[in-house]
């Protein structure tokens, strides 16, 4: 069976659509933090719909990349590097903030529990990537600081979300 290349044209495009989703979900994650601060969990689940999107991009774009028809292809893994490393900070700064301020609230809707259990995960996975060698070139020690403060803040929030539970 033949493996199907693509052109250097196609990945760009890719990367053109990423760098979209990437402005797409600054713009949400600004609309998460203010709505946080007024008890809404909407915005930031667009946020992490948004940064689901950018994800399975992100898959179609590496295995692109590993089937390019032409030798040169570098800048392109470089800019996608620079878009993921991107939305990784993105994506670590805006839970940061967002956790932040749902650490200091007394009550927590039913169900954070669980969605804090999942944004830990996706924190973890984040880190795992940033550590890779490509990442760490260009992650700088203000995104390693951020990423540590936003899990011991959601770690933080998970310990103590039994007793800050709605159930009204």
């Amino acid at each position: 069976m033949m493996k199907r290349t693509y052109t250097r044209k196609e990945v760009q495009d890719l990367l053109g659509a990423l760098e979209r989703q990437a402005r797409d979900a600054i713009r949400l994650a600004k609309q998460a933090e203010e709505e946080a601060a007024k008890d809404s969990f909407l915005a930031y689940n667009d946020f992490r719909n948004k940064v689901g999107e950018f994800r399975a991009l992100c898959i179609l774009i590496e295995g692109r990349l590993r089937a390019v028809d032409t030798a040169r292809v570098d800048d392109l893994k470089e800019e996608y590097a620079r878009l993921d490393t991107l939305m990784l900070g993105l994506l670590v700064r805006a839970s940061m903030r967002f956790f932040f301020v749902l650490s200091a609230k007394t009550m927590l809707p039913m169900g954070a529990r669980d969605i804090f259990i999942a944004e830990l995960r996706s924190l973890h996975d984040a880190a795992e990537k940033l550590r890779r060698p490509e990442y760490a070139a260009v992650m700088g020690d203000k995104l390693k600081g951020d990423l540590e403060t936003a899990e011991l803040i959601l770690e933080e929030i998970i310990d103590k979300a039994p007793g800050l539970l709605n159930f009204s």
